[in-house]
């Protein structure tokens, strides 16, 4: 290396930036039409097979039929109109609303369905008790054991969760009328569904509110019992007592009057009076105790704080029932218009809760007041009892037997009052359990359907068309995407930051012939190039230039070749040197014999060549007699061309950049990465040598794209010239 350097003068040249290339920028239409026409075959495969495919299996689908029921819920889920909300009637309890939905969708609806139906015995749904094919074949070969046979339990279950597959049921939103949708394989079944949801639906509400009814019946009846229990043995008491002291009514207490039953009357002695007095005072008493008791047991009783007259009754209540009817109109509007995160529609559902929260705590409030009142009651009874027994000590004996008839007569009137009470109330509630109905009503039976409602195929075959191309274009264009070799010029410069100093077509024939030949499109693209290389910039205009490539089979030799007659076809004098040692290629392309001294003169007018790899052993080439002989001849000729061998393939080449000017790098069209043209500028990069640039060989002019022409000129012209030659 120290003999090369002594021997060729020392130049400088600009240090190129040979870093990562930058991506390419996304392509338009025109690029991508032309990438779907070189991969149309790839795009019509992948299209035409998705396609056929899908077409196939959308063939397979069978039709199915759909039928629709609408049921509107009662008037209890609704808020009741006021003169302050005259609106409120269009606001929906939605948790009333959603339960109604939750019962209808329940597995318990689906059950009643099927079984009325009988679908666990229709066709549609016994094929689910068939084993599926893979199954028969396991059991064949006894790789699965026979399945138990399914009970007609177990076989409605099974069709029950089938048909909840097949029924959408579902709320506007706006209203209180939920639509039940029905799908099945023919159109008789899709109708018998629907309605057959409707009545099992309705039947359900009805039972509920017959079993609620007959639950407060049979309260109401355990009450009773000990009521007339103590009714009558207040009666009897009161008969005995009087046997005993001898004690006679002036009047008739058991008349048709039921309201003087058990009224006593005596002669009107002063503490007679006030023993009467008192009498009726603690027998009222009494009986209002036994009612507050009643009232307030049956509260607490029966769980539902709502239900009790006392509370719905309250003014408060009712103002606060108001206020949250207006809130929840409010509610129902905002969800409709406006989405969860809506400020307002927090702010209002806070307000709701606040509401519910205050009706609980006035209604806990109430409660307690009946419980104070009951207690108050009961406290009043007592203190009359103490009163009338202060009093039974400042009278007579005979005194003492009427106070104790007239105690025991209150206590009977009490008990037959309360046991009247309770005796209304149970007949009551008997004469609603036979007349309870459902909250909802029918309002659109199902109907058969004229006509299958789907699959639609068409909307189907539109649809699978789109992805099918789709598919076919994506296919295609990541097949372009995929690839990392160079076509144009462009992406040349723009992966490897070299010039593209132009681009040599694909020829038959010899390549005598091309540089022979005055109108061949090559001879045209070599005379381009060379003009660049002559006329250009002065920073590419060399006398020295080594011709190389990243790769073997890349057209170096070819080039080299052709530039050197191209230099000497303009009347100057051009020697080309093979270099390559391990390959010498330079004579065989030209059909030529090399002499004993390596030289072959005037192989092509005006350019001389000179077979180095024959001045010393194969495979290895003399540097310092090579650096000697180009000082010799430097003078002699206009230009010196060196073929190299391929940098990657022999590093040691990169050593022959040193000899040189400038360096051009081979790149075959289609075929060469941008990675090994910039490794083998780093190779350069390390022996100091000057990249002129880059040349596209084997460029396929039948396939090149729009754009790829641009940069190249418009060969599309000189197609018919190129196939000719």
């Amino acid at each position: 290396m120290s003999q090369i350097s002594s021997a060729m003068p020392q130049q400088h040249y600009p240090q190129m930036d040979i870093g990562p290339a930058p991506e390419q920028e996304f392509a338009g239409f025109g690029r991508i039409s032309s990438i779907l026409r070189q991969h149309r075959l790839l795009m019509c495969c992948v299209t035409g097979g998705t396609f056929l495919m899908g077409a196939a299996a959308i063939a397979t689908l069978k039709p199915y039929y759909e039928s629709v029921a609408e049921i509107a819920i009662g008037a209890r889920g609704m808020i009741s109109p006021s003169e302050l909300s005259p609106y409120a009637d269009r606001a929906l309890d939605l948790v009333a609303l959603n339960t109604q939905l939750g019962i209808l969708k329940s597995p318990t609806i689906a059950l009643m369905v099927t079984q009325r139906l009988h679908l666990a015995d229709t066709p549609e749904y016994a094929k689910a008790f068939n084993p599926s094919f893979l199954s028969q074949l396991k059991k064949r070969f006894g790789l699965e054991k026979p399945s138990v046979p399914l009970t007609p339990k177990q076989r409605d279950e099974i069709a029950s969760s089938i048909l909840m597959g097949k029924v959408h049921i579902a709320n506007d939103g706006r209203s209180a009328i939920i639509g039940i949708t029905t799908r099945s394989a023919g159109p008789e079944l899709a109708p018998a569904i629907a309605n057959g949801y409707v009545k099992a639906y309705l039947d359900f509400e009805q039972q509920a509110k017959i079993q609620a009814a007959r639950n407060a019946s049979v309260l109401l009846e355990e009450q009773i019992a000990p009521l007339r229990e103590r009714s009558i043995q207040a009666e009897q008491e009161v008969s005995r007592y009087r046997q005993e002291h001898n004690l006679h009514l002036l009047g008739d207490d058991s008349g048709g009057d039921s309201g003087r039953a058990g009224r006593i009357t005596l002669p009107s002695t002063p503490n007679d009076l006030h023993l009467t007095q008192m009498n009726h005072e603690l027998g009222d008493a009494e009986a209002d105790l036994a009612s507050k008791q009643a009232i307030y047991h049956e509260a607490t009783s029966s769980g539902s704080i709502g239900t009790i007259t006392a509370i719905t009754t309250s003014p408060l209540i009712q103002n606060l029932r108001l206020q949250q009817a207006q809130v929840n109109a409010r509610i129902s509007t905002l969800a409709a218009t406006a989405l969860d995160q809506n400020p307002e529609l927090i702010a209002a559902r806070a307000q709701a809760a606040r509401i519910d929260a205050q009706i609980s705590i006035e209604s806990q409030k109430l409660l307690q007041n009946l419980r104070y009142e009951a207690e108050t009651a009961q406290q009043r009874v007592n203190a009359l009892k103490e009163r009338t027994n202060a009093l039974q000590l400042n009278v007579t004996e005979e005194e003492h037997a009427d106070i104790r008839l007239r105690q025991l007569v209150g206590e009977a009137t009490a008990a037959q009052t309360l046991y009247r009470d309770y005796l209304s109330r149970l007949g009551q509630i008997s004469a609603e359990t036979t007349i309870q109905q459902a909250e909802a009503r029918l309002i659109t039976p199902a109907s058969q359907p004229l006509g299958p409602a789907g699959p639609p195929k068409k909307q189907y075959g539109i649809l699978l068309l789109l992805i099918s191309a789709g598919l076919g274009v994506g296919a295609a264009l990541l097949r372009d995407r995929s690839r990392s070799s160079l076509r144009t010029l462009a992406e040349l410069e723009q992966q490897t930051r070299l010039l593209g100093l132009g681009a040599l077509p694909r020829f038959r024939g010899s390549l005598r012939e091309q540089l022979t030949s005055g109108d061949s499109l090559y001879g045209r693209m070599l005379n381009s190039m060379r003009a660049i290389l002559t006329f250009g910039n002065p920073s590419i205009r060399t006398k020295i230039t080594v011709i190389t490539s990243a790769e073997s089979g890349e057209g170096k030799t070819t080039l080299a070749i052709s530039l050197a007659a191209s230099i000497g076809a303009l009347g100057k004098r051009a020697l080309l040197i093979d270099c390559d040692a391990h390959r010498p290629s330079v004579l065989l392309a030209l059909d030529l014999r090399a002499h004993e001294d390596g030289f072959v003169h005037d192989a092509l007018p005006g350019l001389d060549i000179f077979v180095a790899s024959q001045t010393g052993e194969r495979g290895v080439l003399n540097f310092g007699a090579l650096g000697e002989f180009l000082e010799k001849h430097r003078g002699e000729y206009d230009q010196i061309i060196i073929d190299t061998p391929p940098i990657l393939s022999f590093p040691e080449a990169g050593v022959l950049a040193s000899f040189a000017e400038g360096v051009i790098i081979a790149v075959k069209w289609h075929q060469t990465s941008a990675s090994s043209v910039i490794e083998t500028q780093r190779i350069l990069r390390t022996h100091h040598a000057n990249c002129l640039g880059a040349v596209l060989t084997f460029v396929d002019i039948e396939n090149l794209r729009p754009e790829e022409s641009l940069r190249m000129g418009e060969y599309s012209h000189y197609r018919k010239l190129v196939s000719s030659s």
